[in-house]
C-alpha cells in the first residue's frame, strides 16, 4: 500500500468511499470539496488517497481555516468498508499530521461523524486529539490537536 496526493482521475473513485461509509449525498458533496483541491481559489484543500494494487482503498484530506492561518481541518478520512480495521486509516491521518506538522504553530480540528463508533476514542489514543465539545443531538465531536 502507497499513500499518495490525489489526481483528477482519482476524483470519483475516492468519493465513492465516502458514499460508501455515509450516503450518496456525501458522496456527491465529495466530489466538489475534492474538485477544490485543482481550482482556483487561495486556500485549497489537500487530499492524499491510499493505494493497494493500483486500487483507490482510502483517503484523507486537509484545508488551511480561511479565518486563523494556524488552523487547519481534516474534512474527510474514510476507508473503504472491506479494508477497514487494517491500520489505513491510521496511515492516513499521519500522513496528514506530517503535512500539517510542516507550518509552525500550527493546530488541527475535526468532526468526528458519529462518537458511538468509539471516532473519538481512535483520535485520543493513537494521535492524543482532545475533545473540545460533544454535540448530542448530532451524535458528534469536536476534537483538537495541538502540532507544537
Amino acid at each position: 500500500m502507497k499513500i499518495r496526493l490525489l489526481k483528477k482521475s482519482d476524483i470519483k473513485k475516492a468519493a465513492a468511499i465516502i458514499g460508501q461509509n455515509y450516503s450518496g449525498k456525501y458522496e456527491d458533496r465529495a466530489v466538489l470539496e475534492l474538485r477544490e483541491m485543482f481550482g482556483h481559489s487561495p486556500i485549497k484543500p489537500t487530499f492524499f488517497v491510499a493505494e493497494d494494487e493500483r486500487k483507490i482503498i482510502g483517503l484523507v484530506g486537509f484545508i488551511q481555516s480561511w479565518m486563523d492561518y494556524y488552523i487547519y481541518q481534516i474534512p474527510w478520512v474514510a476507508v473503504t468498508p472491506a479494508r477497514q480495521n487494517q491500520g489505513i486509516g491510521k496511515k492516513l491521518v499521519a500522513r496528514v499530521i506530517t503535512e500539517i506538522k510542516k507550518n509552525p504553530g500550527a493546530d488541527l480540528i475535526l468532526l468526528t461523524a458519529d462518537k458511538r463508533t468509539n471516532l473519538p476514542r481512535f483520535y485520543h489514543r493513537f494521535f492524543k486529539f482532545k475533545v473540545l465539545r460533544e454535540f448530542d443531538r448530532e451524535k458528534e465531536c469536536l476534537m483538537a490537536l495541538s502540532l507544537e
